[in-house]
């Protein structure tokens, strides 16, 4: 959910508050051991998050940044008490404008997860960290807004290296 805090005006940018719950899904246990942790999907954590959107229009481009700090919930995993540490996900982007309501966008996405526990114990070098590049095409008009994106892992640390192609669809209410 997000909500407007402040409209752009002048050199202010627009600014949103963000409150986000990621519900656990895929695959998160009895991992297949010839696989090396491939076949999960999930985590099984509920993550709850809080955060802020800022936009600014300098013709003809659109800046966007973000940050969501997000808490996930303690899980058992194989039957172990897991807590994932606290993440930060944050983007920074640019949209340029073309006729008939379509854009292009450029965005680096970052991720930053700190060592997780497993019955307590702090399990060290579990840490996730990496940085994701995207380039892409959108349409866009009052309600809607639409892109079609390629994704590619630059750098991280345990992390996978994914080249990925993404569509989001948002309807504003």
């Amino acid at each position: 959910m997000r909500s407007c805090l402040h409209e752009e005006k002048g050199w202010l940018p627009y600014v949103a508050g963000v409150f986000q719950v990621k519900a656990p899904t895929g695959k998160y246990q009895h991992a297949d051991s010839d696989k090396l942790g491939t076949d999960l999907t999930g985590n099984g954590s509920w993550d709850y998050g809080l955060g802020l959107n800022l936009s600014k229009k300098i013709k003809p481009f659109y800046l966007h940044a973000d940050a969501i700090y997000s808490f996930p919930q303690k899980v058992r995993v194989d039957g172990v008490s897991t807590r994932y540490a606290n993440y930060l996900n944050y983007d920074l982007g640019v949209e340029y404008f073309l006729p008939h309501c379509l854009n292009l966008l450029f965005e680096v996405n970052g991720f930053l997860q700190s060592d997780m526990k497993e019955d307590g114990k702090k399990i060290y070098s579990s840490d996730e960290r990496y940085l994701t590049i995207c380039p892409g095409i959108g349409w866009s008009c009052d309600k809607i807004q639409t892109l079609l994106a390629y994704q590619r892992v630059v750098a991280g640390t345990n992390t996978d290296a994914n080249d990925s192609v993404v569509f989001t669809c948002v309807y504003s209410f």
